[in-house]
């Protein structure tokens, strides 16, 4: 009611990604000359995520039009799950090797096997994604305010995530009400898109 009656943006204070919604669209078939992008985000406890974006080079878009989320998956369940979902892209079909987000991918110890190496084992090379948040939130959110994504509802996880996602709350401040990171929870979608 105060957003569609009153006109109130309170709804959108702290919001992350504020025009998200407005670019949310019904699914449809992707073409398959399309070049794709795969992106993923690990998690046990925690959910994980791979992320598929198709690339409209026709109008300059990038749509998201599927996503894989689970919880509690080892690397060998969440391989198959990629190559299931990835079945519709033809050979050549990517513009590059699958993203990881890069907290998940790099070497920490060198005597230890990283998740990136445990995928290797199943035939799935991930590059790293770019490390710095702020950035990624910054970008995302111009190719949102400059028209250029697109989400598809088929995507639900990222849809609500897109919708909900908000900055940390600063509670000890009254004039500035929210910290410059998003909320560490809840965003695995997100990590993806970004």
């Amino acid at each position: 009611v105060d957003r569609y009656i009153y006109g109130s943006f309170k709804y959108s204070d702290g919001l992350v990604y504020p025009s998200a919604s407005q670019y949310f669209i019904e699914p449809y078939p992707i073409p398959r000359h399309w070049k794709r992008i795969v992106a993923f985000d690990y998690g046990l406890a925690d959910a994980a995520c791979f992320l598929f974006a198709a690339i409209n080079e026709k109008e300059n878009l990038l749509v998201f039009y599927k996503e894989v989320y689970v919880t509690d998956r080892s690397v060998e369940e969440l391989a198959k799950l990629y190559f299931e979902a990835a079945k519709d892209i033809p050979v050549g079909g990517m513009v590059c090797a699958p993203i990881i987000d890069p907290k998940s991918g790099p070497r920490r110890d060198y005597d230890k096997k990283t998740l990136a190496d445990s995928f290797l084992d199943y035939n799935i090379s991930f590059i790293p994604g770019a490390v710095n948040r702020d950035a990624r939130v910054y970008r995302l959110n111009t190719y949102l305010e400059s028209g250029r994504v697109r989400i598809m509802r088929s995507c639900p996880h990222l849809v609500e995530q897109l919708r909900d996602l908000k900055f940390k709350p600063e509670p000890s401040s009254t004039t500035r009400p929210w910290r410059d990171e998003p909320e560490d929870k809840n965003d695995h979608a997100v990590v993806c898109a970004e």
